[in-house]
């Protein structure tokens, strides 16, 4: 348990360090939000997947997907929590938490994580939404562990519900728990971030790139992607859409997940492979290539994406669900 709890906390820390120096945290919170509300409902025993979490989040539904309940809305707690990952008050949500969750003075000679944990643990009994599993990134904040709400850390265990007193053995099993998702998640930013990389060589690789560093900046933020989301968003055409999400393909930035003539859908290759939509490359991983050449044509490019990454990071802030295809 001790060497379980060190390990946790590590990983934490090391996700908690990444996120504050990296380009695309705004991005990596937006999936991790997905993710951790998806761990969530399954402790509520909602039926669901990540990735049709992921869908509701972009607005699209996948075809071969369980089509979404009409009579339960699974998403009503969302757009509070989301709110309340991106307050700047470390004190508002804390403060609408029921007054009977406090610490007793024996919490002080427990680690910091079964601290945060316990404090899930006692939400948890007292009420049997899925606020309690929600509420862990900002107990990890609140305690010390990270500096802000990581939300794909969002869960705990279902016995913190129905047991009275939790034995080792359901501790162990919530902080590896923990720890797998903090490691997924660093995983993920990882993704991300050579995403964007690889987004800016395919942008300096193009003659005339025109609309494809939007596209790709709209990636970066909302991974799964149609034809009529991209017109929607960039102000194009159906047509014109459909031949720019073909020039990303081309670049190996996107794998279309759907083999249709209508409402097509794609993936970023990492998203792809992580749902079980493309095949993982086998043999060695193929080494990155080099970081290109310094120069102010390619400084000039990059912080060209980088704003237009800003603005649509600013666009899709106010904007929870938009029905962009049919059910």
């Amino acid at each position: 348990m001790v060497a379980a709890m060190v390990s946790c906390s590590a990983a934490i820390a090391r996700l908690d360090v990444r996120i504050s120096v990296s380009s695309v945290a705004s991005a990596w919170a937006r999936r991790a939000a997905w993710s951790g509300y998806t761990r969530a409902l399954q402790l509520q025993s909602a039926e669901i997947d990540e990735i049709d979490v992921f869908s509701w989040g972009c607005g699209l539904q996948i075809p071969g997907r369980p089509l979404r309940s009409t009579t339960v809305d699974l998403f009503d707690r969302f757009d509070a929590w989301a709110a309340g990952l991106a307050d700047r008050d470390p004190l508002a949500w804390r403060d609408a938490l029921p007054t009977a969750i406090g610490e007793p003075p024996v919490a002080a000679e427990h680690p910091a994580l079964i601290r945060a944990l316990d404090r899930v643990r006692q939400h948890a009994r007292i009420e049997g939404t899925a606020l309690p599993w929600l509420g862990l990134p900002f107990a990890l904040r609140d305690i010390g562990l990270t500096a802000t709400p990581l939300p794909c850390l969002a869960g705990g265990a279902k016995a913190f519900r129905l047991k009275r007193k939790p034995d080792v053995g359901d501790w162990l099993a919530t902080v590896r728990a923990v720890e797998a998702a903090a490691r997924d998640g660093l995983e993920r930013l990882h993704d991300l971030e050579r995403f964007h990389r690889d987004a800016q060589r395919a942008i300096v690789a193009q003659f005339r790139p025109g609309a494809l560093p939007r596209l790709l900046a709209l990636a970066v933020h909302q991974p799964l992607l149609s034809p009529q989301a991209v017109a929607h968003h960039l102000g194009l055409s159906v047509a014109g859409a459909s031949k720019l999400l073909e020039r990303a393909v081309t670049a190996e930035l996107l794998v279309e997940i759907t083999q249709r003539r209508s409402w097509r859908l794609f993936l970023p290759h990492d998203l792809a492979v992580e749902f079980g939509y493309a095949a993982s490359k086998r043999g060695r991983p193929a080494k990155e290539p080099p970081a290109l050449p310094a120069s102010r044509a390619l400084v000039d490019t990059f912080d060209t994406f980088d704003r237009e990454m800003a603005e649509i990071d600013k666009l899709l802030s106010g904007i929870v669900q938009v029905p962009l295809a049919s059910d």
